[in-house]
């Protein structure tokens, strides 16, 4: 048993080292059996091995909690094991109930993450005010620095009148975004109209 144990344990910390390593690079991997995903691709620490069963059934055999279980089962029967006197029928109870405790807490984990996300909201740059870092000559392209959410950004910009320059340091409204180039106006000038 020593031996089932020990190869249960080395699985399971050694596959989740690698998945947690690859999500940390944001590398895309995963395996492929029978038209069934085992893996992930980039974003939470693994998906639902069963993904036409229900939600609740697919959490239950997903990588993150198979390879608790086996780091669990395997680590806590091997400690038995090497430590204690018990039957090998106690030690596997018990690893077996170590195991489904870790797989149990990675899925609550990852329930409670998933809670906390929230779509990215689309950011709305129309009416932006902002400043001219790079003129904009006749027919030509510059460069506008604006404030988004409190985040300083730089675009390329345009005048919306395309025959009118604008000259460094103006104050500008973004009037439409197309293809990351802003197309811009006159502060003073939309104002005054």
């Amino acid at each position: 048993m020593t031996t089932l144990f020990l190869i249960c344990f080395l699985v399971g910390v050694g596959v989740s080292a690698v998945s947690l390593l690859a999500s940390f690079l944001h590398l895309h991997h995963g395996l492929h059996f029978h038209g069934h995903h085992f893996g992930h691709h980039g974003g939470g620490f693994g998906r639902g091995l069963l993904r036409n069963g229900s939600e609740w059934f697919g959490s239950l055999f997903n990588l993150a909690a198979v390879t608790m279980f086996l780091a669990w089962f395997g680590g806590v029967g091997l400690l038995l094991e090497e430590t204690t006197r018990l039957a090998v029928a106690f030690v596997v109870g018990i690893a077996t109930g170590a195991g489904f405790a870790g797989g149990a807490f990675i899925i609550r984990l990852m329930r409670a993450l998933r809670r906390q996300e929230r779509p990215l909201e689309p950011i709305q740059l129309v009416g932006t005010v902002g400043k001219l870092t790079i003129p904009i000559r006749e027919g030509g392209t510059g460069e506008i620095v604006y404030t988004v959410d409190g985040t300083r950004r730089c675009s390329g910009a345009r005048s919306e009148d395309a025959a009118r320059p604008i000259p460094r340091g103006t104050e500008v409204v973004i009037t439409r975004y197309d293809k990351g180039i802003a197309y811009v106006c006159e502060f003073d000038r939309m104002i005054a109209q």
